[in-house]
């Protein structure tokens, strides 16, 4: 039995629904809280089942039989009001995860981040043997994500099955993150853009590439830098923008308006008014200047990745 954590979400949902297509049966795993997807509902061999990643025995009465493991669950959040939940759902949650599958011999395929990668100091391409090194600026996502990956190359250390993909910035056009949330301020008129850069991959192609890796038991205790492209946000508004027949953001969001912006959030949230969006981690994310190579991916498997202009077309319609 394959089974699928954090099945209800942007990714993990993705996966599902490939697997499916490919006439596999998947038993998925979700909160109690969460909405099954409408694409996922009614599958004849697909089997839901509550639990919380956080709870190991909840989880391990899931895991009999399980031969294969996707690790999609896990907390997206740059606010430093989150700390707690961001360690306790990402590390120890996946240690759970971890420990389970090597005493039932599953193997795992977890789904991480850039953002558990290092900077390049000398803006050189960033991969992934790029390390990690512990800052104040570092964010708290950023670190449980980094803790995280450090449970499963434990688990690795002591036998696990185990891959991990670290994925850019995601997008695609079923994606309710605060990526595409970016892209509806962009149809109502958003006038500044970030002066960074970064990478960008569909969500399409981090599925498919999770499950070509899966299926490859030969690639394992590796890892994998997942981006298709590197952009300026500017020049990804461009292209959105012109796809809408809008004009592009023209005004360059400095340092000083974005300490302004996230700093005004932050009174706001004090008072009950709002859960700030614009964070100071992702205030200062947008300002780095950063590019991820894709080489090791391309050359494993052979992959070609769905063209940018596509993405950002199926985002506008």
């Amino acid at each position: 039995m394959i089974l699928v954590t954090g099945g209800t979400g942007f990714i993990g949902s993705l996966v599902i629904k490939y697997l499916l297509d490919a006439g596999k049966s998947v038993l998925a795993i979700k909160r109690k809280s969460s909405i099954i997807p409408q694409k996922l509902q009614y599958q004849p061999n697909l089997f839901w089942h509550d639990a919380d990643l956080t709870d190991y025995f909840s989880l391990s009465d899931v895991f009999t039989n399980v031969s294969q493991v996707y690790h999609c669950a896990g907390l997206v959040s740059f606010d430093p009001a989150d700390k707690e939940k961001l360690m306790k759902t990402n590390v120890e949650g996946t240690t759970h995860i971890v420990n389970l599958c090597l005493e039932r011999k599953a193997r795992l395929l977890y789904l991480s981040s850039v953002s558990a990668l290092g900077d390049e100091k000398k803006g050189g391409y960033i991969t992934e043997q790029s390390k990690w090194e512990w800052s104040p600026q570092k964010s708290h996502y950023s670190i449980s994500k980094f803790e995280a990956e450090r449970e499963v190359w434990r688990g690795m250390a002591e036998g696990l099955d185990a891959v991990i993909v670290n994925p850019t910035v995601v997008i695609g056009a079923d994606n309710t993150t605060n990526t595409n949330q970016l892209f509806e301020l962009l149809k109502k008129g958003l006038k500044y853009y970030p002066p960074g850069s970064t990478g960008f991959v569909d969500a399409e192609d981090v599925a498919n590439i999770m499950i070509q890796l899966m299926s490859s038991p030969d690639i394992k205790e590796t890892s994998f830098v997942i981006n298709n492209v590197n952009l300026s946000y500017q020049d990804l508004f461009i292209k959105y923008t012109a796809l809408l027949k809008k004009d592009p953001p023209s005004v360059p969001a400095t340092q000083y308006l974005l300490e302004l912006a996230w700093r005004a959030q932050s009174i706001l949230s004090l008072f009950g008014l709002s859960k700030p969006k614009l964070t100071r981690d992702v205030a200062r994310a947008s300002l780095k200047r950063n590019s991820y190579s894709n080489e090791k991916i391309t050359k494993t498997l052979d992959y070609k990745f769905k063209p940018i202009d596509l993405s950002l077309e199926e985002i506008s319609r």
